[in-house]
């Protein structure tokens, strides 16, 4: 009889752990999406300093800003756009993607946003904050983005490539721009204060609009060795008057290829007096590439250098105070 009990339990043992065993082959390895889903959580902080949250990067995202677009594709991840606005047009990829409008709240299909399913939609922190409040209603992720200053589009890189799981393409491209700008300020580098051009930018037409200092398109006046004749101002675009511009007489006019139509050189002489101002008299009016120098993205290296070949053409023989 206790052989007989013995030989059961010795069974059931032996069954139980062929049943075990049997499970465990059975189960299927943790597929990627599993193990992703494991992964810490992506946190960033934007423009507006809210506190965004992502499970995973986002395969779906729509930019409602140029720079913003080219900032994406620069990164590498042009492929998880699904969105643009009407003037996202650089690189040539972003000409195929759906338009969601022109870029204004006035203009903007929240419809179309909507039906593009997207994970993530990249807005402008300074005019677009009614919108993200409709899409933060909707559960639908919103990054404030807009930098105006190298140093905050070197962030801005970095924290798309965090949550597009593109960090080491955003690196790349940070360390990228900032050797070659360093190569083309080594240009201006030796050139004394007191000797470098004094210039106007001319951010807009009508009303007349300059670059102040503490503004990316500033700042880029400053690294190409220029004297911005409105390095006086707070204002980061102040609106300004033609007789101001006289006054303070610049070696050097430079403006966007492009206001709201194409930018005239010979308009910009026949203006009341400015026909007198030293850059009109001497032919130093220049246009830079208005994409390139209108928008704070990784194509502000080409705008420095359209800036630094023009000051290259304006010698000035011997410091002079253009200021009234």
């Amino acid at each position: 009889m206790i052989n007989v009990l013995i030989h059961l339990v010795r069974a059931n043992v032996v069954g139980c752990c062929a049943a075990i065993l049997a499970c465990g082959c059975s189960e299927a390895p943790p597929t990627p999406s599993t193990q992703a889903a494991s992964s810490p959580a992506i946190v960033v902080v934007d423009r507006l300093a809210r506190t965004v949250r992502f499970e995973s990067p986002p395969e779906r995202i729509i930019s409602l800003s140029p720079a913003a677009t080219e900032l994406v594709f620069a990164i590498g991840g042009g492929e998880q756009l699904v969105g643009a606005t009407e003037h996202c047009n650089y690189p040539a990829a972003a000409l195929l993607l759906p338009r969601v409008g022109a870029g204004t709240l006035e203009s903007m299909s929240r419809e179309m946003i909507v039906g593009l399913e997207p994970d993530l939609v990249l807005c402008k922190w300074d005019y677009h904050q009614p919108l993200i409040e409709t899409l933060e209603k909707l559960e639908i992720p919103v990054l404030a983005l807009g930098a105006d200053r190298l140093s905050e589009l070197y962030d801005e890189a970095e924290l798309l490539g965090r949550v597009c799981g593109r960090e080491t393409e955003s690196r790349a491209m940070v360390a990228n721009m900032r050797s070659e700008i360093k190569s083309l300020t080594d240009r201006v580098a030796g050139v004394h204060v007191g000797d470098r051009p004094s210039v106007f930018y001319e951010v807009w037409d009508e009303p007349l609009m300059t670059a102040g200092p503490g503004s990316f398109i500033g700042e880029l006046l400053e690294l190409a060795g220029l004297r911005n004749i409105f390095d006086d101002t707070t204002a980061r675009y102040p609106k300004i008057s033609e007789e101001v511009v006289v006054a303070r007489n610049p070696d050097l006019i430079l403006a966007p290829s492009t206001h709201a139509a194409a930018v005239s050189l010979e308009k910009l002489g026949r203006r009341q007096g400015w026909s007198e101002i030293t850059a009109i008299r001497d032919g130093r009016a220049h246009l830079v590439d208005g994409d390139c120098v209108s928008r704070c993205g990784p194509r502000l290296v080409t705008a420095l250098r359209e800036m630094i070949d023009a000051a290259s053409k304006t010698a000035v023989d011997s410091p002079r105070e253009s200021r009234p």
